[in-house]
């Protein structure tokens, strides 16, 4: 793929090249990115997510001395980027050396010839615009997401073997195609909206509320609420307030009062085989989840206990995990259906 670039001002001033739709694509979660020139010669960008621009160019600026309006042509090579300056003629050629009669012209004629009355979105189209993280990253934080990327706004939820990909734009903050890229890669595309504005999202897009999201953290201090939840509402095609309210529902019927004990499980289910911890450290994380530290000292009781046997206790406060949560319960509910085949049994003998 090859993608056209034009110099502004701040590009060469700065040694930058803003994040344009195509780099942003190809550069999507990394923070470094290799320049190669028409020389071979190597440059290591910095990619400023938060700024929106690649930084670390100036060298190649000076080396190949481009100006304002010079085009520099992009082609994307597996995880490498080729860069060659266009002939002058593509792009516009800086402007030649003025003559010593120009050069002695009155400095207010000067003065006049750069003030222009256009703003500066039209002057410099490709400028950086620094745009602020939506509100909601804190919240999608204690769901388990980390923010990679904008525009559009990328969260990434690691799950094992695979990952939750949300791909999110606030109403008016770019066009449908910025998305379209991400429902072909299995993600889930949508645009964040409250929820008196959910009508104007376009349609074939999810819509994300943020009052959905502050419902669901609250939610996750009852309930073992993860980004699992969150990626059943989206493959529906919305979360909003109504959605969430089912999800509570259901929750509510399933786990009832076990609710905290399986949140306790699902905290211990992210800890390798074999670490040792101290529970001081255990009640510190819970508390992040919603789980009072009386709740979590009796459920390490229990775990430390037959049937479950997960944790070993090594000397007060201190224990082992000695088995995965996973095989644990896979071991429990043999456990209980031999005992569930013994009764039956009994009872038959009786």
């Amino acid at each position: 793929m090859t993608a056209r670039y034009v110099l502004t001002s701040a590009c060469i001033q700065t040694g930058t090249m803003a994040l344009t739709v195509s780099l942003r694509q190809r550069l999507l979660g990394k923070e470094r990115v290799r320049f190669v020139d028409e020389d071979g010669e190597v440059y290591e960008g910095e990619v400023d997510w938060k700024a929106g621009v690649v930084r670390g160019l100036g060298p190649y600026y000076a080396k190949r001395r481009l100006a304002v309006n010079e085009t520099i042509l992009l082609h994307f090579r597996g995880e490498e980027v080729e860069l060659k300056a266009a002939p002058r003629s593509q792009g516009r050629a800086p402007a030649p050396e003025p003559s010593r009669p120009e050069r002695e012209e009155p400095r207010l004629e000067k003065r006049r010839v750069r003030v222009a009355p256009y703003p500066k979105e039209v002057l410099f189209p490709h400028e950086p615009q620094v745009l602020e993280p939506p509100g909601v990253t804190e919240d999608l934080r204690r769901l388990g997401f980390v923010l990679e990327g904008g525009l559009p706004w990328v969260y990434k939820a690691p799950l094992g073997r695979r990952q939750v990909v949300l791909a999110l734009l606030r109403l008016g903050e770019g066009e449908p195609a910025l998305l379209k890229p991400y429902r072909r890669e299995g993600s889930y595309p949508a645009y964040l909206a409250p929820e008196s504005h959910k009508a104007q999202v376009p349609e074939g897009f999810g819509h994300v509320s943020p009052e959905a999201i502050g419902r669901l953290v609250r939610l996750k201090a009852r309930f073992p609420v993860s980004a699992l939840d969150l990626e059943d509402l989206l493959r529906q095609g919305r979360v909003d307030l109504e959605a969430v309210e089912a999800l509570e529902d259901r929750l509510v019927a399933e786990l009832s009062e076990r609710g905290a004990f399986a949140a306790l499980l699902l905290l211990l289910a992210k800890k390798p085989l074999g670490q040792v911890f101290l529970l001081s450290d255990l009640e510190a994380e819970a508390l992040e989840e919603g789980l009072i530290p009386e709740v979590v000292r009796k459920g390490v009781e229990l775990l430390a206990s037959p049937p479950f046997l997960v944790l070993k206790r090594l000397s007060p406060g201190e224990f082992l995990l000695r088995q995965e949560v996973e095989e644990a319960l896979s071991d429990l509910q043999a456990f209980a259906e031999g005992l569930k085949a013994r009764l039956n049994r009994v009872r038959e003998g009786a």
